[in-house]
């Protein structure tokens, strides 16, 4: 049985004509235009789009509806409008189960500008991290059920529909993709390195349907002052796993390597907690995967793609404290780490991150400065980003800021270095 966007969207508009008069509908939006521009040769603009959003409510009796759609356009990309459906979900309350059934967002993380735990939702990278986290995520039709009982509650995640993450091929914030790899074959007596090159083939996703549905399960519960959650998920990697496949001449040596997207099932079991002392709020989450898929240089493993599967941990501990009346200070430590290790892997043993954030509130909240730092310590790389709110009214706000990255060209951070930009938001909510 297939199932997919449309099956949700019959079943909230059928639930709506249905629903008593008693109901409320509220219709609101904004209306946002965002340009940044490069502070870097060539100086050009990065981005100048413009964005529509309309949000409508339903409110009834244990019933709640929410759809809000785009309408997008940036000059830089074109001059085409396009339609986004961005959320469309249908809520159902009652004393001790509630559901959640559409295209929706479900955030299980704690991290401040990083994703551990919080992985339900594929990510939009097309501009990397420099949209708003909403627009980061990508919505996901699932089935949301939760089970709630005093200070205890179980969330389970039905998700019929597999989205990868959008990562951008072309343009200023393309991920970095090598042309050739290098291969050592035998010459007589010697071994020479010569280079192949890439042949990077699309990506093909099969068809949604229940046989092939993710799901996942996370436990909250409140104990000794402390927010904890535990959380299992059966996933598809949204982030393509590649395959690689050496293609030989006439005489039998490698003349091309086709390389392949897949998005292969993985186990991730994590925990989060959250715990105020004082003025002071301590937070973390953690994740393991049993298993994970790696590039590896080994030349053994050719008739596996070039991958390895080895357990992968990741964690973060945060605290937030209230510097003073105006100013919150908020600082992360990150760690991962490849477990059963070997050195033909192509990624690092341990990735080390620290974070810094620090937001203000002046002028009774009409000014709202932020400043975000991560810092890659294991590639000395980094992301920072200032920006100054001017809520001018209730309705009308301005947003000013820069976006500085750095580090080496292999690195996370570091691609995109010619990047540095500085941007200008007006937004009118209506």
């Amino acid at each position: 049985m297939r199932i997919n966007a449309t099956f949700f969207s019959i079943v909230f508009v059928v639930l709506i004509l249905l629903e008593p008069v008693y109901s409320e509908v509220e219709l609101h939006g904004f209306f946002r235009n965002h340009g940044a521009f490069r502070l870097k040769e060539p100086n050009d603009a990065m981005m100048l789009r413009n964005r529509l959003r309309l949000n409508s409510e339903l409110r009834g009796d244990n019933i709640y509806g929410y759809a809000s759609v785009d309408f997008l356009n940036d000059a830089t990309a074109g001059s085409q409008t396009t339609l986004n459906l961005r959320e469309l979900y249908l809520d159902i309350y009652s004393s001790w189960i509630d559901f959640r059934i559409g295209k929706q967002q479900v955030v299980w993380g704690k991290a401040d500008g990083y994703f551990i735990n919080d992985i339900v939702n594929p990510l939009d990278l097309s501009y990397f991290l420099l949209q708003d986290f909403d627009d980061i995520r990508m919505a996901t039709t699932m089935l949301n059920t939760k089970l709630h009982h005093g200070n205890h509650s179980l969330e389970i995640l039905m998700i019929p529909e597999f989205k990868p993450m959008k990562m951008a091929l072309t343009g200023d914030w393309a991920f970095q993709r090598p042309d050739s790899f290098n291969i050592t074959v035998p010459a007589g007596e010697q071994f020479v390195t010569i280079p192949i090159p890439m042949n990077y083939q699309e990506d093909i996703l099969s068809q949604n349907s229940l046989r092939r549905m993710e799901y996942g399960f996370k436990f909250n519960t409140f104990l000794l002052g402390t927010d904890i959650s535990l959380i299992y998920l059966k996933v598809r990697e949204d982030k393509p796993v590649i395959e690689k496949q050496l293609v030989y001449n006439a005489i039998g040596l490698p003349s091309q390597m086709n390389l392949k997207p897949t998005h292969p099932w993985i186990n991730f079991y994590g925990m989060n907690f959250s715990r105020p002392v004082g003025t002071f709020v301590f937070r973390g989450e953690g994740g393991y995967y049993p298993n994970r898929y790696f590039d590896t240089q080994d030349m053994t493993k050719i008739y596996d793609g070039l991958l390895v599967k080895k357990p992968f941990l990741q964690g973060m501990i945060g605290v937030d404290y209230q510097l003073t009346g105006e100013i919150d200070i908020g600082v992360q430590a990150i760690r991962e780490r490849i477990l059963d290790y070997d050195n033909n892997l192509m990624d690092d043993e341990l990735n080390s991150i620290g974070s810094l954030m620090l937001r203000g509130r002046f002028a009774n909240e009409t000014i709202l400065p932020l400043w975000l730092t991560l810092y890659n310590i294991t590639s000395e790389s980094y992301l920072s980003r200032i920006a100054v709110d001017w809520k001018y009214s209730d309705s009308f706000t301005i947003t000013t800021g820069f976006d500085i990255l750095g580090g080496g060209s292999d690195t996370i951070f570091g691609q995109f270095d010619r990047n540095d930009n500085v941007y200008l938001k007006i937004v009118y909510d209506f």
